[in-house]
Order: C-alpha cells, then sequence, then structure tokens
C-alpha cells in the first residue's frame, strides 16, 4: 500500500498526513511539523522511485519519479541528482538518513553509529580547507566525517576523513 504524499509546489515539499506521519517519521523521514510530516524533494523522490508513495500534484495522483519531474519542474532547477543517487544508495544498504543540509546526510547505521555524510559530485570544486572544515565540525559533534563522491556514471564511493597531526 502506497503512502499518499501531497506536494507543496511553492516550497517544493511533500506533505504527509494522519497514520503515516510515525510510520515514516520512526525510518528517519521527512521533519515534524505538528501533526503533519514535511518531506525534501529527495525524501520524496526515493518514495516514488521505490513504489512507497503516491504523489498528489494538486489534485493528480502522480506514481513516478519521472511524471513528478515534469508536474513539479519548478522543483528541479536546482536540484542536485549526486544527492539523490547517495541517498538512494544508503536507504537501500539499509540505512538510516535525514537530509541536515543541501549536501549534507546524518547516518545511522546498523550498528546505531552516526555519521554525517558530504555529498560530491566527480569533477566538482570542493578545496581542501572546506573538507576540513566539514570533518572538524563533524568530529567536534562526535560524528564520523564521510565524503560520498559520485561519479559521472552515477557510481558512489565513500571516504572516511581523518585529520593527521604532524609530528
Amino acid at each position: 500500500m502506497s503512502i499518499v504524499v501531497r506536494v507543496d509546489k511553492s516550497s517544493c515539499t511533500g506533505i504527509v498526513k494522519d497514520g503515516n506521519v510515525q510510520e515514516l517519521e520512526e525510518k528517519w523521514f521527512g521533519e515534524k511539523s505538528g501533526d503533519v510530516l514535511v518531506l525534501n524533494v529527495v525524501e520524496l523522490s526515493y518514495l516514488l522511485l521505490t513504489g512507497r508513495a503516491v504523489a498528489d500534484v494538486e489534485g493528480r495522483a502522480v506514481r513516478s519519479f519521472e511524471d513528478l519531474m515534469k508536474t513539479s519542474v519548478e522543483c528541479f532547477k536546482d536540484y542536485s541528482w549526486s544527492n539523490l543517487v547517495v541517498y538512494k544508495d544508503l536507504r537501500d544498504r539499509g540505512r538510516r538518513v535525514r537530509i541536515v543540509d543541501k549536501n549534507t546526510f546524518m547516518v545511522k547505521d546498523k550498528h546505531g553509529d552516526i555519521r554525517l555524510v558530504l555529498v560530491l559530485e566527480e569533477k566538482s570544486r570542493l578545496g581542501v580547507k572546506d573538507i576540513l572544515e566539514f570533518a572538524e565540525k563533524s568530529t567536534r559533534n562526535n560524528v564520523s566525517p564521510i565524503v560520498a563522491v559520485v561519479s559521472l556514471q552515477g557510481e558512489v564511493t565513500y571516504y572516511e576523513v581523518h585529520k593527521i597531526e604532524p609530528v
């Protein structure tokens, strides 16, 4: 049975009400706001791709990711495909994933360990300083920093980041 998610095109989010809120929230989907659950467009895309949801776009039932893109073009103009690739890969591996920032996910593995994942595309320009700041921010919060690099072919490689002090 699919979960019905109402699409708010003005904020490019999905809204879940009723009994499905608790089920999705327990699986680390969305952010609860009062009695509703607000889903990021990446989370909504994943639920459509896996057949777990039907999107309600202005009263029209949308059952596929492709149809969501067609009916909500404005929500995909600044969309990062790499985020969806990494999000789907982590979820398919049984991880719980929470979207923290535009290219950052919090991930809880099967053992309960928390990691912060920075998503990068192959050939993206990100300086060593930026990666160092990400690693320091993560370790200050007692969270392991991981960098996920998505190749041009859509393959994901994960790198655990450690700061090495000079001797």
